[in-house]
């Protein structure tokens, strides 16, 4: 029973945090928009690039550029804002001096901005996800630095007891972010040995920071979320204790695995290729305690706009590490094509963002005083991006083995496997088209809530009406007063 106490410290807190996790929330929006549209682009120039006949245009300069405006521009930022609600409810401490964290947010759009300049340009630094030049990413790191200090300032300041799961997976996201950050800058722009370095530390820290940040923020959100709308505690601490740190034990050490075959030493492809296949024990404990959490209520996962994009998030999380192990198993056919990618896109979308996605239907309403205007927005959201990504995974996934298959014959050519994925590629474009539709729609409905111009009421903006007991449990909990 929430007491009148408890509900005045809630609003200052939402009152405090409105202004960063905002603007953090719209500006990821847009720069999400703009990926899918950069996306959207470099699937075309892979697949007919004569279409765009100019150098500014061409694949090597479109698809860094949308990876690293997914991963900088929006992930990073929809993670910001998340990380500050969430950390700032548990704590039950209102954030202190938001000017200071927009000010840091400014810096990160600066960043990012002034690292796809390099790269469209042509002055792009050598490493997957590491294309943005030295300025960029020393502007990076200090507007990490300043918001991870607010956050860990928070957690430090906290009550006696206020210790939740959620609150693990965030400082841990704190802490190895900057270690993975700084240890692949430092190896890619001030080591002057051979090219082989580079390809390691290229292939070490995307797996890494996937690993190491974007799960242990969609971790910490799902750990807050499912418990707060079913109205019960997590199935087990015990599970959750072992799921973090077996991760934090084995997320540093992937990525390599791709690698097999080349002149690195051959301990370090098969090191990283069981660390891959290992993560499944912290992703088997996610999932079962999610599972065990709701279990009894499923039906609210068909009612409830957040459960339903976390819980596909939580599948998809499995999923992406199977994909994963699956792709260990196979490096010798998948290391040289576009089957890598969809270990990647699987993780960072199907997985992360759309936990993001469930985050922002829970917490916008809160900041805003709120809700949401359309439940049939949100069923078009979810499905669009869910067919979307869906089909951009298998997509990326069957077209890499029909290359590996391709390249692997002995007399066939690097041309003709690429002939035979164009099917694929083409299939990727129309993805990209459903997901940049959904996105366009979210956006839009994200816009009329930061003005104010949704729904006066204090009873959440359902995907339609459960018929069940627990119907009370998602309304009382997932309205806007809440």
């Amino acid at each position: 029973m929430n007491t009148p106490e408890d509900l005045q410290q809630r609003a200052v807190i939402d009152r405090s945090a409105k202004l960063p996790v905002l603007f953090f929330f719209v500006s990821g929006t847009l720069w999400l928009l703009g990926s899918c549209l950069l996306g959207f682009l470099a699937s075309i120039a892979q697949h007919s690039p004569s279409v765009f006949d100019c150098a500014l245009m061409n694949w090597g300069r479109l698809q860094p550029a949308f990876i690293n405006a997914m991963v900088y521009g929006w992930g990073f930022q929809a993670a910001f804002g998340v990380m500050i609600w969430i950390m700032a409810r548990l704590c039950r401490c209102p954030v202190k001096n938001p000017a200071t964290v927009l000010i840091a947010g400014h810096a990160w759009n600066i960043g990012v901005t002034l690292g796809l300049y390099n790269i469209f340009s042509g002055q792009q630094a050598p490493g997957e996800w590491l294309e943005f030049g030295q300025i960029s990413w020393l502007l990076l790191l200090v507007s990490f630095s300043i918001i991870a200090v607010w956050l860990v300032a928070m957690f430090v300041s906290r009550p006696k007891g206020a210790d939740y799961v959620s609150q693990w997976y965030l400082i841990g996201a704190c802490i190895w972010f900057p270690w993975t950050y700084i240890t692949a800058q430092v190896f890619t722009h001030f080591n002057s040995g051979s090219g082989l370095h580079a390809a390691a530390v290229g292939a070490w820290y995307p797996n890494t920071l996937l690993a190491l940040f974007f799960a242990p923020v969609a971790i910490g959100a799902a750990y807050y979320l499912v418990p707060k709308i079913v109205g019960r505690p997590i199935h087990s601490y015990q599970l959750a204790t072992v799921g973090f740190w077996s991760l934090a034990i084995l997320g540093g050490w992937t990525g390599m695995q791709k690698l097999v075959g080349t002149p690195l030493p051959a301990w370090m492809p098969a090191i990283s290729g069981m660390a891959q296949i290992l993560l499944l024990i912290p992703v088997i404990c996610v999932g079962w305690n999610h599972f065990m959490t709701v279990r009894g209520h499923h039906g609210i996962v068909t009612a409830s706009p957040t459960l339903r994009f976390t819980f596909f998030s939580a599948i998809f999380y499995v999923t992406s590490h199977l994909i994963g192990a699956l792709l260990t198993l196979l490096a010798r056919y998948t290391q040289f094509t576009i089957a890598q990618d969809a270990f990647q896109i699987t993780s960072l979308y199907a997985y992360f963002t759309m936990a993001m996605f469930g985050a922002f239907y829970f917490i916008v309403p809160r900041l805003t005083g709120c809700e949401w205007l359309s439940g049939t927005w949100i069923r078009r959201h979810f499905w669009f991006n869910a067919y979307g990504s869906i089909a951009l995974g298998i997509l990326l996934l069957v077209g890499g083995l029909a290359q590996g298959q391709s390249i692997d014959t002995w007399n066939d050519t690097i041309a003709g496997a690429v002939e035979n994925s164009r099917g694929y590629l083409v299939g990727r474009t129309v993805a990209w088209v459903f997901i940049g539709l959904s996105n366009l729609i979210f956006f839009f409905h994200l816009v009329l809530m930061v003005l104010r111009l949704g729904r006066r009421s204090e009873q959440a903006t359902l995907l339609h009406r459960p018929e069940h007991e627990t119907a009370d449990v998602v309304i009382t909990t997932e309205g806007a007063e809440a």
